[in-house]
């Protein structure tokens, strides 16, 4: 099959961007014609996959999307490809659209914590200008009639609000998750964990929580850090990997509850694979995801998964066998991390058992399958509406 990919930067860093850079190189593997439409490109092998460079400018999010969705619908022709796959609603163009998340479900949540953020005013109006222009472009794709369009939402949960937000009609849906690389993300042997804890101020005897991510109002940041300072135990650290603009609120959280040095903000990392496998378990109290990778990727390394049942934590935690379901109260939150804490080696149990559902289910080779699969079934579709 001759098929394009649409997504405005791609790299292995970015949560919506990574699935494009692991799908394409694979199916490219396998002998199809790949193409890339695409304003960046990091981590990709183009030997493989034929990048077609979309200008525009990187910032403010607003027009970096408007301006490479104008382009996109211009440079991207139908009779060109056999399949035109868009992540998310980057281009009209598209047949196939992989969905990470819905504009109007995200920001019914993200509302709620915009008033507690310390940003400017322009920083907010580009927000707000940015969420109107992608809710704007998701109606006028996925309401559209005429020619099949595939969806692939990454959970059940995110089909949920596809069907809830917006006329699909009887378009065909297949929900595809989102994976993690068992080769990057493992757990570590005994010896590599001493030395990256050792070299990142942590004792072998710490129990050691790890959050990952950006956004941290609506990823529950507060909330873990809340949990932390509710355990007496000093053996419990948190890791924080990432970074987030309005940090220093954070910071200030865990130094007002006296655990600031229990609470090690550790930027963005490049060796966050290593610091998964050095955590005993992955806390994340989110309020909204569509599948978070870093909950596949911390399974992948070992770790049990410590969520709210939000998307996709459904279709990867087994309370008390891969992990628990979280509530949103920081005093619950500390009850289950003190269960751990009492009995690390149920945390050691839950994490091998969590390595094995990512091997089974949440896999880059098998996500590239099933969209093979997919776009069979779209062309097989396709053809029934040509005239004869």
């Amino acid at each position: 099959m001759r098929i394009a990919f649409a997504m405005i930067n791609c790299n292995r860093r970015d949560g919506s961007a990574r699935p494009v850079n692991e799908v394409a190189e694979r199916l490219a593997r396998q002998g199809h014609d790949v193409h890339l439409f695409a304003r960046k490109v990091e981590d990709l092998d183009l030997g493989l996959v034929q990048w077609h460079k979309i200008p525009g400018p990187g910032w403010p999010e607003v027009l970096d999307f408007s301006s490479y969705h104008l382009l996109a619908n211009l440079r991207l022709r139908r009779r060109d490809f056999d399949v035109i796959h868009s992540i998310g609603c980057n281009t009209l163009r598209a047949d196939v659209v992989t969905i990470q998340n819905i504009q109007p479900a995200k920001q019914e949540i993200t509302r709620r914590f915009d008033k507690h953020e310390r940003v400017s005013a322009p920083r907010r109006f580009t927000r707000w200008l940015y969420h109107h222009r992608t809710c704007a472009a998701e109606r006028a794709l996925y309401n559209r009639r005429g020619q099949p369009l595939l969806f692939l939402p990454v959970s059940r949960g995110v089909e949920k609000e596809l069907r809830q937000h917006y006329d699909i009609g009887a378009s065909p849906v297949r929900i595809i998750p989102n994976a993690a690389d068992l080769e990057t993300f493992h757990p570590l042997q005994p010896q590599e964990r001493i030395v990256w804890r050792k070299r990142n101020g942590f004792e072998t005897t710490d129990f050691l929580a790890i959050f990952s991510g950006g956004e941290w109002s609506r990823k529950g940041l507060d909330l873990a850090i809340r949990a932390v300072a509710s355990v007496g135990d000093s053996r419990l650290k948190l890791f924080v990997a990432g970074d987030d603009a309005d940090a220093r609120r954070f910071q200030g959280l865990a130094r007002d509850l006296g655990v600031s040095a229990r609470v090690v903000f550790g930027g963005f990392r490049r060796d966050i694979a290593a610091a998964m496998g050095a955590s005993d378990v992955f806390l994340f109290p989110s309020h909204y995801e569509a599948f978070s990778l870093a909950t596949i990727e911390a399974a992948a390394c070992g770790l049990p998964v410590l969520a709210p049942q939000i998307n996709g934590t459904e279709e990867l935690i087994e309370s008390g066998v891969t992990g628990e379901f979280l509530t949103y109260d920081p005093d619950t939150i500390a009850g289950c991390l003190q269960n751990f804490l009492r009995c690390p080696e149920v945390a050691r149990t839950m994490g091998e058992e969590a390595r094995r559902v990512v091997e089974r289910n949440f896999t880059w080779d098998r996500v590239a399958t099933m969209t093979a699969e997919a776009y069979r079934e779209l062309i097989e579709l396709r053809n029934k509406f040509r005239p004869s």
